[in-house]
This record gives structure tokens, sequence and C-alpha cells, in this order.
């Protein structure tokens, strides 16, 4: 995973607060409604192919396996990625250069932070969470039970270039268009079946060692921290354009020499699904 690609992933966990429902003990500890499940999706658009996306431990270990032809500036490239997600460990593989990368879960380390809060402070989080919403300068909204995909209630969030669909209050989701910086990019969902998981989807790939990437998790550390500092500030409501710098320098999509993204559609997927049951206030 590039930088950049960790940025978005970061950016992601830092604005799950903007999706909690009231009275959640740890905004960062959410559980899904169902326990396990697999769902499978086509992608279209930038990217060609299928995903498909294990979950167990209602939503604390997630395993999203990618198989893509990728397609711009007129070459085509093909993608294949596994990405396992634990409660302490962040885990990306890429099949075609048979390399591993790991970093601790951003997750984990906002967790550590909202713990540190005292009760007055965490009250002042989730005040400041609601009362921010959408107004990130984002210009996003959401409409709760918008419409029904495959059997499942799904709100309807429209942010940063993005319409997605998810299961009601559970950030999963069932369909995605997306049209920004140079990215076009449809998912579909094609089925959803609860209930047991195989082991083996959670495994690592045969013959790859993922390698630690410290960088990412001293980034995501201090971000940690910083976001953290302002979701407490009693005046945080006043000083939204805090978080619009990190959209704004860190999210740019780039093309290395080889014609590769440095950000993956599934990072940058990442960052929006994070901001989908927010309300408007």
């Amino acid at each position: 995973m590039r930088r950049i690609e960790t940025v978005l992933t970061i950016i992601a966990v830092l604005l799950l607060p903007f999706i909690a429902a009231a009275g959640d003990d740890n905004p960062w500890e959410r559980k899904l409604p169902f326990e396990k499940a697999t769902i499978q999706y086509t992608l279209s658009g930038t990217d060609t192919g299928t995903e498909a996306l294990y979950i167990r431990s209602y939503g604390k270990e997630t395993a999203t396996y990618r198989k893509v032809i990728n397609t711009m500036m007129g070459r085509t490239m093909q993608n294949e990625t596994i990405h396992i997600l634990t409660p302490d460990w962040s885990y990306t593989f890429d099949m075609v250069k048979k390399t591993g990368k790991k970093s601790v879960n951003p997750q984990k380390y906002m967790i550590e932070e909202y713990n540190k809060l005292s009760s007055t402070e965490k009250a002042q989080v989730m005040k400041n969470a609601q009362e921010m919403g959408v107004s990130l300068g984002m210009g996003g909204k959401v409409e709760m039970n918008a419409e029904k995909i495959l059997g499942f209630d799904c709100d309807r969030a429209t942010v940063m270039g993005s319409t997605i669909y998810s299961i009601h209050q559970s950030g999963i989701p069932l369909k995605i268009d997306t049209a920004m910086m140079g990215i076009s990019m449809q998912k579909q969902a094609t089925e959803v079946k609860q209930g047991s998981v195989d082991a083996k989807y959670f495994e690592f790939p045969a013959g790859i060692t993922p390698q630690i990437d410290p960088d990412g998790d001293a980034m995501a550390r201090s971000m940690a921290q910083q976001t953290m500092a302002m979701l407490k500030d009693p005046e945080a409501a006043k000083k939204t354009g805090q978080m619009n710098p990190m959209l704004q320098k860190r999210g740019k999509r780039n093309t290395s020499q080889d014609g590769s993204s440095e950000i993956s559609d599934e990072e940058m997927e990442q960052a929006m699904k994070a901001m989908q049951g927010m309300r408007n206030k």
C-alpha cells in the first residue's frame, strides 16, 4: 500500500464518529447487524472485475478479495489483491507482484485515544460529531432507507462525487457509483449470503510474508491524536475546515511512471464508505 493510500484509509477511520449511533460506548467499536456474511460484487469502469467481501465477528474481521483489469491513460493492467483487516492489523497483499505489507489498524489508535478521554470529553466528542455531521466541507447528504437492494433497506449517501447505497446504518455498501478525480467506478452487489465463512479466506497467501510499514503506523497515531484533539474541542463545530486540508492535500490521484495509480479504487472507496451514515443537521 502506497503512502497516499494509507492516508485515505486512516481518514476513513477518523470519520467514524460522524456515522456512529447516539449512545455508542465507543464510536470506533461498532458492530454490524450480522455476525458473518459473504458479499459478492461486480466492478465496472476504471476497474473491471469482481470482488468478494468476507465478514466475521460482526465486522471486527474482514477479508476482501479483488480481481480487476485497470484501464487508465491508454494502458491496461491486471490487479489482484487481498486485504485482511483484524482489530489490530491491516494486511494488504499484491498477488501479481507477490508482495505484502502490514500496518497497525488505524481504528485501534482511535479506540485508544477515545478511551483516554474523561466522560466530559467523550460527551463533547459525540456532541461535535452530531453537530458537524456532513458539514466538513464535503457537500454530502444522506437519505435513510432510500432504496431496497437484495432485500436490504439501504441508505443513500451522496458525497465527494459518489452515490453510495449501504445497508441501513451498517456502513456496508451494496451499490456505488463514483465519478471523481479521474476515477470512474461502479460497484454492484450481486449476492449477500449470511452465515458461516470459511477460515481460509483470512489466511495469508502461501509464500508471502507481509512487511511492516512503520511510516504508516506513525502517521496513523499522529492523525488519531490530532483528530481526537479536534473532536474534544468545544469550539470544533466552528473549525470544520481543519479536516479539509487532509482531503484536499492528500486526496489527489497521482500516476507513477509505470502508469499505475497511487490511489487505489479500493482505498478511495473505504474513505467514502466511512462517510455513509452521516445525517444532515
